[in-house]
């Protein structure tokens, strides 16, 4: 996989080629509600070295009352970009703020691989309400995991869209407008594009990239489940220990001659304990989703256009037959209207063969943006396989370290515990 990346237009057929990630330097909070017409394709485009962003999210704050209550966070960027207007911005937003944001950058670059948006409602993070401490911690780690991904993703980096995210005081509720202009595929009313038809020959390639990610979704997934039973476990091991601790504790009020040493014991069980939730609070993983999806245009349109190629044939040759009960009904009901039948048949040839022109242009275009997306999609999908192994990478190391953590401050708590014990002394 090259770490090479060339800045691609893909031109006419996909609209407007104006560039829509330039700098603006400039920019303020009272920018346009729309963005720049059809903007290109635009491979992937590294960020220089001197270029920096990083964002945190933190202190979740709760406001109003009620049904009407919600909670923001405080979003903190640190960059060297010149497209912001500051080095440092911070902004509050809600989590319909970044519901927008990423059905914003999901309309804009729907060949990029982007993060999973947590949930809006975690039930395996709710223990009381959706406003407690716990709920709203984990929120705040699975936004801030998610706007770090963001942020490490060189086209997303440098997006507009972020930007305005990032540092705009408000943010319209509507979505950005898609572009007014009209395309083949919008006067191809009667053709069945959609996202439910079944691609009929595959890119191998593509083929083999979602085999992968289905076995590692699968192994995620195993993974949680089986993480999850480890939580439950540690978790029923920390009340055992508070309850533990706490029986010591009473214990020493009634042996009063050895109430120090008891108490002490039950406090390091205490302590045990407290480590232990922390260990628990910091195994938190979050599982990935993929969605991918283009070709289907293509293959419709070849379709479509195969269907009306036969119909010509079918009207310059009727002698060979076909049509069925339909068409011959529609001819004898042309004859009865006194329809001229040899004028009729030449303008629907010449309707035909129009509508074939079009079509075939149409198969041209979706083929050649079909094409594109391919090339851009592989580039994309070399950067998810790195930053897989990245984020794979750092959560293991992580996950080794807060163990080796963990035991060492058991072994220095039940350190303390020995000579407790030993010194404990009984008076005749």
């Amino acid at each position: 996989m090259s770490d090479k990346w060339t800045n691609t237009n893909f031109g006419n057929q996909l609209g407007d080629s104006s560039d829509a990630h330039s700098s603006t330097g400039s920019s303020s909070s009272n920018e346009p509600t729309a963005r720049p017409a059809n903007p290109p394709l635009t491979s992937l485009l590294p960020l220089s070295p001197s270029s920096l962003l990083e964002i945190s999210v933190s202190d979740p704050q709760k406001h109003g009352e009620g049904t009407s209550a919600f909670v923001n966070y405080l979003i903190t960027t640190n960059t060297s970009l010149e497209s912001f207007s500051a080095s440092q911005v911070t902004v509050r937003r809600r989590f319909q703020d970044f519901s927008w944001l990423h059905k914003a950058l999901t309309d804009e670059y729907p060949y990029v691989i982007l993060a999973a948006l947590p949930g809006k409602h975690r039930m395996e993070y709710i223990t009381g309400d959706r406003f407690n401490s716990e709920f709203l911690e984990k929120r705040k780690a699975s936004l801030d995991n998610y706007m770090k991904r963001l942020a490490k993703h060189p086209l997303i980096a440098q997006s507009q869209i972020l930007r305005r995210f990032l540092e705009s005081n408000e943010i319209v509720p509507e979505f950005i407008a898609k572009n007014g202009q009209a395309h083949v595929f919008d006067n191809l009313s009667d053709a069945l594009l959609n996202a439910f038809s079944k691609i009929k020959n595959p890119d191998p390639k593509f083929v083999e990239f979602k085999e992968h990610l289905d076995k590692f979704q699968e192994t995620l997934i195993s993974i949680e489940r089986l993480h999850a039973k480890l939580i439950k476990s540690e978790t029923e091991f920390e009340l055992d220990m508070l309850e533990f601790g706490s029986c010591i504790n009473t214990l020493g009020l009634m042996e009063t001659q050895i109430t120090g040493p008891l108490t002490d014991f039950g406090n390091i069980l205490r302590n045990l304990c407290t480590i232990l939730r922390e260990r628990i609070n910091h195994e938190d993983l979050e599982t990935l989703r993929m969605r991918d999806q283009k070709q289907t245009d293509h293959e419709e349109l070849i379709v479509y256009l195969e269907n009306h190629r036969l119909e010509r044939e079918r009207v310059l040759n009727p002698q060979r037959g076909g049509g069925g009960i339909a068409s011959f009904l529609s001819n004898k009901l042309q004859e009865i209207q006194g329809v001229d039948q040899e004028r009729a048949r030449q303008q629907k040839i010449l309707k035909l063969s129009g509508k074939i022109t079009e079509l075939q242009e149409a198969v041209q275009a979706s083929d050649d943006v079909s094409k594109a997306f391919n090339r851009e999609m592989s580039r994309e999908m070399d950067f998810f396989e790195k930053m897989k192994l990245h984020d794979l990478r750092r959560d293991l190391r992580e996950y080794a370290a807060n163990q080796v953590a963990y035991y060492d401050k058991c072994v220095q708590y039940w350190d303390q515990i020995v000579p407790i014990i030993e010194n404990i002394r009984i008076e005749d």
